[in-house]
């Protein structure tokens, strides 16, 4: 009996024949229901003695009067009995696993884990020796995308994923053409599920054709294939599982060595292609669900980031104000708070000397003191040009220009300003931030450089604003200068004019030297 019994794989549900004497038949029957399922055993009767047909009948399979029995005619209608048998026990067994397959596809999020159940899923339900997935990609951003309708325009297809039972491969992931003239391209253009016998006897007249490269490469030997696209529930094609050589037994592993190894791989059936279309749309749905659920955690993490970065942001924009307001503090501390200081002496030193009549010297003092408060006056009004540069409004470039202007009128040293481009088109807070750190720039030239010449170049692109500011004065080491100053920041230094370019997504390069002067360099995108 067992040789004309189907075989199937180990995993499948064993199906037993039982044979019971009838006088014990009444008694045995609820123990066997009770040990197996009624689909898991056929129950054959036999008896010396014609035996009485009663309420059991049904559950039985044949009756055996041992007096009038025909081998032959028993074991043939046995044979068909446990093929069907098994049929159903078999489908009752797929059943299960594909919607234990179904449970599994939706829950995982892992698509490197998903991609891998899908395909060994399919492999096991066909009793494949091999299986491969390809996803269509867009042909530009690489990004997973679809076919709708046949339009395939730049987008290819992208191998993801291959196991094969008998041969071990390692293949690494690779881009093809979506062409009518490969079969899974030609099955994710039409849409179709493309079932072939024997990859070596195509007929000629069709479109695709078998690419043996794989075969020649490493001795494998592609016979029956079942091509079924992914689908989803708006019939878009996400990409498309090939599955190859179904063998006659789930758990063979087929050597290829042997001549007669071929005799083991049968054609798909129509039960293959069934369940691979339902399993290919599952997978198609869940493959999406996990790409969308991909998106969505890249979608947070990338919000996630961006609030991390406004914080930052906002952190540095409240450390420069604080900075500036330090750096005004100082200006007015250094400079017009010291000679409102010294005008008071001035006045304390008129009204001496008018009490005791030196009028001569009195005079001298008055003009001494009319010129420091022009001179004191003349700062105030550098300071408020600076606190509010209104003059903005008329370009950057004309405000540089005349901020250069008051810095050769009150330090003497020459500025030379090369300026290419239009500065229509810079927006306001990029010009502000931009005058600034010049601003900054020409005050640590005024106080440290004791240079005589600056040259300043100045252009702006669709793109991008260079600014280049050199000086001809003594240089330092700026390595030495952040060594002895670790913690200068702000408005005070070199790592203020980094942060303010950084709070407009710039940056900046300062390379100076003893004795050979400094180069700031500014580069902000618009």
């Amino acid at each position: 009996m067992e040789s004309f019994a189907p075989k199937s794989s180990k995993s499948a549900p064993p199906l037993s024949v039982v044979f019971v004497e009838y006088s014990v038949f009444a008694e045995i029957l609820p123990r066997l229901d009770k040990v197996l399922g009624k689909l898991d055993f056929i129950l054959v009767v036999f008896s010396s003695k014609k035996p009485v047909l009663d309420r059991h009948a049904g559950n039985v399979f044949e009756y055996i009067y041992t007096e009038q029995f025909s081998m032959p005619f028993f074991l043939n209608k046995l044979k068909n009995e446990i093929s069907n048998r098994k049929k159903i026990c078999f489908l009752k067994y797929e059943v299960k696993e594909f919607y234990e397959i179904g449970k599994s596809l939706s829950s995982e999020k892992d698509a490197v884990k998903l991609l891998d159940m899908i395909i060994t899923s399919s492999i096991n339900l066909t009793s494949s020796d091999a299986g491969t997935i390809y996803l269509v990609i867009d042909k530009n951003t690489y990004s997973w995308t679809s076919v709708k309708d046949g339009d395939y325009k730049d987008k290819i297809l992208k191998f993801v994923i291959a196991k094969n039972m008998s041969i071990d491969i390692n293949l690494e992931a690779f881009t093809s053409p979506i062409s009518r003239e490969s079969i899974f391209g030609y099955s994710v253009i039409t849409g179709k599920t493309i079932k072939i016998d024997d990859a070596y006897k195509l007929n000629p007249n069709l479109e695709y054709r078998h690419n043996n490269g794989f075969d020649t490469h490493t001795g494998y030997i592609t016979k029956s294939i079942l091509t079924i696209p992914m689908k989803n529930h708006e019939n878009s094609i996400l990409g498309v599982i090939q599955l190859i050589n179904k063998k006659k037994f789930r758990d063979q592993i087929i050597d290829f060595s042997n001549p007669n190894a071929l005799s083991d791989i049968i054609s798909y059936d129509y039960t293959d292609e069934l369940l691979m279309n339902s399993l290919a749309g599952q997978a198609a749905v869940a493959l999406e669900n996990n790409l969308l659920y991909k998106d969505m955690q890249n979608l947070l993490d990338s919000y996630k980031t961006q609030n991390n970065e406004l914080e930052m942001l906002s952190k540095k924009i409240l450390k420069a104000h604080e900075e500036e307001r330090k750096r005004i503090a100082r200006e007015i501390h250094d400079g017009p708070a010291q000679a409102m200081a010294n005008l008071t002496f001035k006045v304390e030193l008129l009204k001496k000397l008018i009490q005791s009549s030196q009028y001569e010297k009195c005079t001298k003092e008055l003009d001494a003191l009319n010129a420091a408060i022009k001179s004191t006056s003349k700062e105030i009004r550098t300071l408020l040009y600076d606190l509010k540069p209104s003059f903005l409004d008329a370009g950057l470039i004309a405000a540089l220009q005349n901020r250069f202007g008051i810095f050769e009128e009150n330090t003497g040293i020459k500025v030379e300003f090369n300026v290419s481009g239009d500065d229509s088109q810079i927006e306001y807070y990029i010009a502000s931030t931009l005058y600034r750190m010049l601003q900054e720039s020409l005050s640590n030239i005024q106080k440290h450089s004791r240079a005589k010449n600056v040259t300043v170049d100045f252009s702006i692109d669709d793109s991008m604003i260079y600014v280049t500011l050199t000086d001809d004065g003594v240089g330092f080491d700026p390595k030495q200068k952040l060594k002895k100053s670790p913690n200068i920041s702000g408005g005070f230094g070199l790592r203020g004019l980094k942060e303010r370019a950084e709070l407009v997504k710039g940056k900046v390069d300062i390379k100076s030297s003893p004795g050979k002067g400094t180069c700031v360099s500014i580069c902000i995108p618009l």
